[in-house]
């Protein structure tokens, strides 16, 4: 009698090899949208963030992520210099979800830093054991019409 190649979800044999997949982590992001820009001169300006995202939407990382210890934004982005005004950062698994409710399903667009203005949402990405935040990029809501 011949039995199944599956032993559960993850495991599969396969001619006398056992194969082990394991799912792959989801990766957090932190989203803050820009609610002002400053033109300091000599071709600089600063951005002014600010949290993004309702608190509901965030997911818990262990409580890895809610101490501010060790947390910190870029302070320079490009040309941009950058100023976090909130208290804490909001951290979602799914990037474009999350900024399509918050925005009333408007479309999303890509960016360059150079055309930034207020209502942009910044996305920064936490890597590597200790969450360390790199910049991963910027939207615009677009409007449907």
């Amino acid at each position: 009698m011949l039995g199944s190649n599956k032993l559960n979800w993850r495991t599969m044999r396969l001619a006398g090899v056992t194969v082990s997949v394991q799912p792959k982590p989801r990766t957090p992001y932190s989203v803050l949208k820009v609610s002002g820009l400053v033109d300091t001169g000599n071709g600089q300006q600063t951005v002014i963030l600010q949290n993004g995202l309702p608190n509901e939407w965030e997911i818990d990382l262990e409580n890895k992520t809610k101490s501010s210890k060790g947390l910190s934004l870029p302070r320079r982005i490009a040309n941009l210099n950058c100023i976090y005004t909130g208290q804490s950062f909001g951290v979602v698994a799914d990037v474009t979800d999350a900024v399509r409710a918050a925005s009333g399903n408007a479309r999303l667009a890509a960016i360059v830093p150079e055309v930034i203005a207020p209502g942009d949402y910044m996305i920064f990405k936490h890597v590597g054991p200790r969450f360390r935040i790199r910049f991963a990029g910027i939207v615009r809501t677009i409007p449907q019409t």
